[in-house]
Formats: structure tokens, sequence, C-alpha cells
């Protein structure tokens, strides 16, 4: 029996692998699958299995662990079920909750305005499932498919429009032509993501006239995404997601993020802000160069790792 669970669905399975992979220990994870009774509020579901389809999810059931962990709004019923069932299993949320009764640790990143609870811990970013132990293994399995390709090595990764704004043709070319000046003699290594427009790839294709690679984003093929951060000796991203941003910046590499502020909402600009005080990454443009050295890798998951074995070592022992 492991006496860690990791409550995952199709939405923040990221989140509670990063955190997991930190812990070092044995591990479970239980997948969970929903009916229509989720769409309720968490406050009516309670502390309950009502909302999942339980002929589809892993068993949530005795022998109960020693910790939970979970991440994102569906989860929080489930999470709570277990410990009204296990008082002494302790539980760990990592996003900001709807509700915050009878979880024993809850992450949350500063952008979010966390509670001001004795069981809060901050952290800077959004966590994920991007370590260097990942990012070294992606490195060593991609280093040969970009040897052709002259260096330095300068990733672009590209996100999307959001409901706050769009971009414009003139702010593709835009970026497009900084990561160019970056990657001088060098290449460029250009991925794209869920969101990227077809005009993007479109530009992506045309506008970039020395040597390159170009991804573009299929839910169903190897993606070289990790391989791309592991490789590559300097970082540019969009700043629309702060998934993205977070990721990069847990490289290690110098990371350059390319702002709009139209596209972006508040929080997203006192993140990037954040970051750029904290020497962990700096704004794109007309100045940036790529002789300079981030102060550390963005490494929140250990921050949070490190807390659960502070404040609940008997979880595990």
């Amino acid at each position: 029996m492991s006496n860690v669970w990791g409550l995952v669905d199709d939405a923040a399975t990221g989140q509670v692998l990063g955190v997991i992979a930190k812990l070092g220990q044995p591990f479970t994870l239980k997948k969970l699958d929903y009916n229509a009774l989720v769409n309720l509020p968490n406050f009516l579901r309670g502390t309950s299995l009502i909302g999942t389809d339980r002929s589809m999810s892993a068993p949530i059931a005795p022998p109960w662990p020693k910790l939970v962990i979970a991440a994102g709004r569906r989860t929080i019923p489930v999470l709570r079920f277990i410990k009204r069932k296990s008082p002494t299993t302790t539980t760990v949320y990592l996003m900001r909750p709807d509700i915050a009764q009878d979880i024993d640790l809850i992450a949350m990143p500063e952008h979010d305005l966390p509670l001001k609870r004795d069981n809060v811990l901050t952290t800077l970013a959004p966590l994920h499932a991007v370590t260097p132990e990942a990012l070294e293994v992606a490195k060593r399995s991609w280093a040969g498919q970009f040897a052709h390709l002259p260096r330095p090595w300068v990733a672009l990764v590209l996100g999307g429009d959001t409901r706050y704004g769009r971009y414009t043709a003139t702010d593709w070319r835009d970026v497009l032509q900084q990561a160019q000046r970056l990657a001088g003699q060098g290449s460029l290594l250009i991925t794209t993501s869920r969101r990227t427009p077809q005009e993007a790839i479109a530009f992506a294709g045309t506008l970039v006239q020395g040597p390159h690679l170009l991804h573009r984003f299929h839910t169903d093929k190897d993606s070289p995404y990790l391989g791309i951060l592991g490789c590559a000796d300097a970082i540019i991203v969009t700043g629309d997601s702060l998934s993205m941003v977070s990721e990069t910046c847990a490289s290690g590499k110098p990371v350059s993020i390319y702002t709009v502020p139209r596209v972006l909402p508040e929080k997203y600009t006192r993140f990037h802000a954040k970051l750029y005080a904290e020497g962990l990454a700096r704004p794109l443009d007309a100045n940036t160069t790529l002789d300079w050295t981030p102060k550390a890798a963005l490494d929140d998951a250990g921050k949070v790792a490190y807390e659960i074995r502070a404040r609940f070592p008997q979880a595990l022992s």
C-alpha cells in the first residue's frame, strides 16, 4: 500500500506530480472522472464523492494513506471526504480553494492574493511537473535531433490569445524578429501551444530565415517541449500563460518574457514583475541580451515538498 495519494483529473495533474516528485516517496495516482453533479458548487458537494463517476474513477476507499495531495476545484470535495473518513490523513491542496475547511496545507501562488491563514503557504508561481530531472532526461533524448543546428539554441515558446485580448499580426512579427535578433548566428527552437493561432504559426514558418526548428502543437504526437527547454541556451516565452512562464523559469536558463499589456490580466503583470525583481527572468525588448544568468531556477514544488516534510513528518514516515 502506498502512503501517498495524488488526486488527479484532466485539469491539474502537473501540479500534483511536481510536488510528489520532490517528495521522493512511493505514491499512487487516483484518477478521478466525473458526472453531471460535479457542476454543483463545492459547498453543496461538501465532504462527499457526489460528482465523481465511481465506475470510471480510481477507488477512494480504505486503506487510507498518510498523505493526499490534490489540485483543481473538482477534487476538493474528494479531498475533504478522505479527511472526514480518515482524520489522521494529511491533506494538501495546491491552488486557491473555494472551500478551505478540513485542508491541512494550502499552497497558493502570490499573484492569486493568498488567504491569510496559518495553513496557507505562498508560492511565487503556479506549480507544475517540470523539474531539473525531467529536463535532463528530455535533453538526453532530444539533443541529437537538434545537433545539426548552429548554437546558441534560443527557444521560443509561443502561447496565444486570452479572454482579455488578442495578439495582432504586428505583435507576432515583433516577437519573431526579437527572437531572431537574440539568436544571431545561432538557431531558434520554436514550439507552439494549444492556443497558438494559425496566423502566428504561419508567420513563424515564413519570417524566420535563419536555422530553426518549428514544432506545431499536436496532442497526439511526441512533443519536443521538454527537450527544447532542456537543450536551449536561452528561452523566450510569451507572457500569456502562467504555466508556460513558470515552466521555462524552472529550467535555470536565461528567460525573456514577451508581453503585450492588452492581452494580460493584472495578476499576470504582477507575476512577471515579481520574476524580474527576483532575478529569475527579464522582459524581452530591444535591449535584451543573452549574456546574463538567472539567480536560481524557480522551484516552488520543492518549496512545498520541504514544507510538507517540516510540518507533517508523520505523513512521510
